[in-house]
């Protein structure tokens, strides 16, 4: 090394709100320090604990350097290095068998989120040349919110972060952005000092809910219902915005009458707050204007996600609050998202098989016929420890007569393969990354050279194509040149390397023309696309969670307790749960349970206490904490059975929401008692 680190500018491909800039420090091929970008204009120069450990993780003695063949039995340390040339055999035999004796849909091909970016296809592509495959479909994060901000509105823009500053009020609705976006709580703090209210609407007092003005503490699964209450007052008030809604909203009538039907009342016995709390809320609300409404990915994961999300943006619309300066409805900004599909052809029609959604891979696997799943390739996912109801994914796996992952570090669903193949980090390929908060796009340039025999995804493809005799052209363009040709008119990886693209800039206000991309043009309050395609009430109705005492009153007695398993601040999904200086930080997440609920079963601050339902159970610490509500509790996901013990999604159920096949997380009933 020189001993002068050369900045990089890059940006972090985490799947998370920020999409933080970054320099990378480079000295002899090899990252040496990461650092805040400060001429980004949202992230400004600050990371979150995990992007300051980047260079930790990606050369961290754990990390894979060269191919791994397992010689024990599944879930078992009992791997032994073998060279590329025994890996790509091995696979290569194993799917040669595969397509000879059954089918090429035998094989079920899975892949999540583990880094955002366009260079992602190259396994498509392999598998086209294959004849097909099976996979599953849906997402295991935000899809029921994001169809329902679709189905609402039309497109997915936010306001920019700067339109903050131009509110008066804010709320943040089943989100913690002071832990989990920490660039937009910072720009939340700078409108609340310029005089906005903040509102925070969450089952627990979080550090979000620490710093607001005011915090509603709904019941896990009623934020439809309290929505409908809030329209219910706005309406008997007389503060919906009726120039507004008889211009740019379709269905209003019919909706008017829905709402009429959630008295405030009754949000006591459904929500757990009071008629009176609901409406002094909803006419402070509609007495400050404009308002803005950041909703989290918390409200839509349970069975009535989609709904909820629908029945919180109608108020948004009723006030008026849409197409203004300092308004606005934000979930997940799809603005940068610009790339088209790679152009890749094959001389074959492959046959693609959709086993059923993410959210119940481990039952597709299993249920699947004609034929049925023998094999499973599976990169940038570790659903073993991420998917709900894991255990039955761990089974599924286990069934299987081969399985290849392509991962960093022996996850727990690495650990269910046969052949594991080590993947690149974020420095050692070219790519672009796009923000799901804000509309910026950047470059991600190669700044350092894989360790030991590390490949890219890209490589480890053409290496299977060329042993399973398939053309291997498409697989040799080089990364500049593939995403010169799905990035759209006037961007290139050159310019990029200039400067982001900015897809709106800070003065952006969605839909201003009031023009919106949905059958009406109109906002759809009532939404004759949702019936259609997902078979709910066109009208944002409330339905109850799956799990709760009114739906399963026997399951309720029970397993009193509903349990949350929100992110964590020191891992993104599983990502960094092996860093051991973020796992000490975060050693005292803990079991948060309400001391009242702690005291009727005779549980310490820190005590060992075992969490189960008919599903499982996991042991950890519980952390007696005020701020949930009793009969609430709450366990950070994202934790690996090979390092901390236990996984939060034995006990979460494999359901899907109501709209947009994503999953259920938040739909968890449990009970919980000492350790024996």
């Amino acid at each position: 090394m020189s001993g002068n680190p050369v900045p990089v500018r890059t940006v972090c491909p985490a799947p998370c709100y920020d999409a933080c800039g970054m320099l990378a420090h480079v000295d002899g091929g090899r990252v040496v320090r990461v650092e805040g970008d400060p001429d980004h204009r949202i992230t400004r120069g600050r990371l979150c604990p995990r992007a300051d450990r980047y260079v930790e993780q990606t050369y961290h003695p754990d990390r894979l350097l060269r191919p791994m063949r397992r010689v024990g039995a599944p879930g078992t340390d009992s791997f032994e290095p073998i060279s590329w040339d025994d890996a790509i055999g091995r696979i290569a035999d194993a799917l040669k068998s595969l397509a000879r004796d059954f089918d090429p849909r035998a094989l079920v091909y899975v892949t999540g989120n583990g880094q955002n970016g366009a260079m992602t296809p190259f396994g498509p592509l392999f598998l086209a040349h294959f004849g097909g495959h099976s996979t599953a479909f849906g997402d295991l994060c935000n899809h029921a919110g994001m169809e329902a901000t679709r189905l609402t509105f039309g497109t997915l823009h936010h306001h920019p972060p700067e339109d903050y500053l131009r509110s008066r009020l804010i709320v943040v609705w089943g989100k913690n952005p002071a832990l989990t976006s920490p660039h937009q709580w910072r720009f939340l703090e700078e409108a609340r000092a310029k005089g906005a209210r903040l509102v925070c609407i969450d089952p627990r007092r979080t550090e979000t809910a620490i710093g607001c003005d005011e915090h509603l503490a709904p019941l896990p699964g009623t934020d439809g219902f309290l929505a409908n209450c809030i329209a219910h007052v706005l309406v008997d008030d007389g503060l919906v915005d009726r120039a507004y809604v008889a211009s740019h909203v379709h269905g209003y009538g019919d909706y008017e009458a829905m709402v009429r039907l959630y008295e405030p009342a009754k949000a006591a016995a459904v929500c757990g707050i009071d008629g009176e709390t609901v409406r002094a809320f909803a006419r402070r609300y509609a007495a400050t204007r404009p308002a803005n409404f950041s909703v989290g990915f918390g409200v839509q994961r349970y069975r009535n996600g989609g709904q909820a999300v629908r029945a919180i943006a109608a108020l948004q619309a009723i006030t008026g609050n849409i197409g203004i300066s300092g308004g606005g409805f934000d979930f997940a900004n799809q603005a940068a998202f610009v790339t088209r599909p790679f152009p890749f052809q094959t001389k074959t029609s492959p046959r693609v098989r959709q086993l059923g959604a993410l959210a119940r891979l481990g039952r597709s696997i299993l249920g699947a016929k004609d034929p049925p799943v023998r094999a499973a390739i599976v990169e940038r996912a570790n659903p073993v420890s991420q998917a709900p109801y894991s255990p039955s994914v761990h089974y599924a796996l286990t069934r299987l007569d081969f399985v290849c992952v392509i991962d960093r570090f022996l996850t727990d669903t690495a650990r269910r393969a046969d052949v594991v193949l080590p993947a690149k980090s974020m420095f050692e390929e070219t790519d672009v990354v796009p923000g799901l908060w804000h509309g910026i796009l950047r470059l991600r340039p190669k700044c350092a050279e894989p360790p030991g025999e590390v490949r890219t995804e890209r490589e480890i493809y053409r290496a299977l194509a060329d042993a399973m005799g398939f053309p291997t052209e498409q697989f040799d363009i080089e990364p500049e040149e593939l995403l010169n040709r799905v990035l759209p008119g006037g961007l290139s990886p050159r310019r990029l390397k200039r400067e982001a693209f900015d897809r709106h800039g800070p003065t952006f206000v969605p839909f201003q023309d009031q023009t919106f991309a949905t059958a009406s043009r109109k906002i759809e309050l009532r939404s004759e696309a949702a019936e259609l395609a997902w078979r709910v009430d066109p009208l944002p109705f409330f339905s109850p969670p799956r799990e709760c005492a009114s739906e399963d009153p026997d399951r309720a007695r029970r397993y009193p307790l509903h349990l949350l398993t929100p992110k964590s601040a020191y891992r993104q999904a599983s990502q960094w749960g092996n860093d051991p200086a973020l796992r000490a930080a975060a050693a005292g997440e803990g079991l948060a349970i309400h001391p009242d609920d702690a005291a009727g079963r005779g549980i310490a601050d820190g005590a060992r206490v075992r969490v189960f339902n008919d599903r499982g159970e996991l042991f950890v610490r519980a952390r007696l904490d005020p701020g949930i509500r009793r009969e609430v509790v709450s366990l950070p996901s994202g934790s690996w059975l090979a390092v901390d013990g236990y996984s939060v999604n034995v006990l979460t159920q494999d359901d899907v929401t109501d709209m947009g096949h994503g999953a259920t997380f938040f739909d968890c009933l449990v009970e919980v008692e000492v350790a024996k």
